[in-house]
């Protein structure tokens, strides 16, 4: 527990509701033994993923074995999930305080085949307890995709982000575990490559060395060649529409509350590209890649793409800027758009939201995402 502890920034309290979704992990490989039913958490009919992922498809050939699944499940029930909550905790931190951090890492996981936490609040609200009833468990526990693909991807990404200065030897380390990083999962490739790929030449530029991205290219070219060589893409005739929720909840109201704090707070732009530029990056890149669908110039399954990466961590990290922007104290400017009456309520409004609430909210939501997650098939069977 001690270690737990200071992995929580010293506290207790996040060390031991950890430890209670730990115990909630375990109750569903329980349940799963009990049920006799490992194999759903099997993905053997694999979504089309453009490129053939051929490091992931090894890993799930040697795994698949009916005889050892008891034992092989307890890395995708058990060991990969916790695992992905750690590094997910570790990664928003980077951007909001610790019980935010700790809270956007759950509801991260919270994500089941077809309950969503959201339905699930409405049930509760109006008193529908057959949502207990439902046989779901969570997306995480599939293998290959999207239990390994993630875990691989957020460790990445968050040694992406733990970097303070030019290494070349570092930066030849990811620059080698990106690309390779396509044979596990290429759609997501596209976007840890552009993230590492923005983020070398923002560095390369500010020290001047801008010949070693020569270097990362070759290396990424040499990896992805073979793969894109004897790849075959799949596409359907038919263009699938924009999700239109989406779109609104994870693009464009992050974009428009994240203009709304510029206006009515005094936002220091140096310090938003300092420690938001990648999570804009991510913002912008899914526009693009949904303007390139609507506009009919390439065909890209959004439905495959969102119940990946984007679910499980990026989307959620479009609101990061939004909590830390809102925790801001405001101040008592006498010039600007900052020193009008609605910029003060409405900047009052959210700190008072975000911060003299912040434990209240926290507590109800750990609460009942902790019972959205329970296993309540462990009583009434498969």
């Amino acid at each position: 527990m001690h270690y737990l502890t200071k992995f929580f920034d010293k506290n207790s309290q996040l060390a031991y509701f950890s430890v209670i979704y730990f115990i909630i992990l375990v109750l569903w490989y329980i349940s799963f033994l009990i049920n006799n039913n490992f194999e759903l958490i099997y993905n053997t009919t694999l979504d089309n993923y453009y490129f053939k992922p051929y490091f992931s498809l090894y890993i799930f050939d040697l795994l698949l074995n009916i005889d050892l699944l008891p034992i092989s499940s307890v890395l995708n029930i058990l060991i990969i999930p916790f695992s992905i909550f750690l590094i997910l905790f570790k990664i928003y931190r980077c951007f909001i305080d610790s019980k935010y951090a700790f809270l956007f890492s759950l509801i991260s996981l919270s994500i089941f085949n077809e309950t969503n936490f959201r339905d699930f609040l409405y049930h509760i609200i109006t008193f529908d307890f057959n949502i207990f009833l439902v046989n779901d468990f969570p997306l995480i526990f599939k293998l290959p995709f999207p239990s390994l693909s993630v875990f691989i991807f957020l460790a990445i990404f968050y040694m992406i982000l733990k970097l303070t200065k030019f290494n070349n030897k570092k930066f030849v380390a990811i620059t080698i575990m990106s690309s390779f990083y396509f044979y596990i999962n290429a759609l997501d490739s596209l976007f840890l490559l552009l993230l590492w790929f923005f983020y070398i030449i923002t560095v390369l530029i500010k020290i001047k060395q801008i010949k070693f991205l020569f270097l990362y290219l070759f290396i990424t070219l040499i990896i992805l060649i073979p793969g894109l060589s004897f790849a075959t893409i799949n596409q359907s005739d038919i263009y699938l529409d924009n999700n239109l929720y989406n779109l609104i909840l994870y693009n464009f109201l992050p974009l428009i509350l994240s203009l709304t704090f510029f206006y009515i707070k005094r936002i220091d732009l140096y310090e938003v590209w300092f420690k938001f530029k990648l999570v804009y990056l991510f913002i912008f890149s899914e526009i693009l890649i949904n303007a390139i669908v609507y506009l009919n110039l390439f065909n890209i399954d959004l439905s495959v793409l969102n119940r990946q990466v984007f679910q499980f961590v990026i989307h959620l990290l479009y609101y990061t800027p939004i909590i830390y922007y809102g925790t801001i104290q405001s101040r008592n400017y006498r010039f600007g758009t900052e020193s009008n009456n609605l910029s003060k309520k409405l900047s009052n409004f959210f700190v008072k939201l975000l911060v003299n609430y912040k434990s209240k909210i926290f507590y109800l939501l750990v609460i009942l995402l902790f019972l959205f997650n329970f296993p309540y098939n462990l009583f009434y069977g498969a």
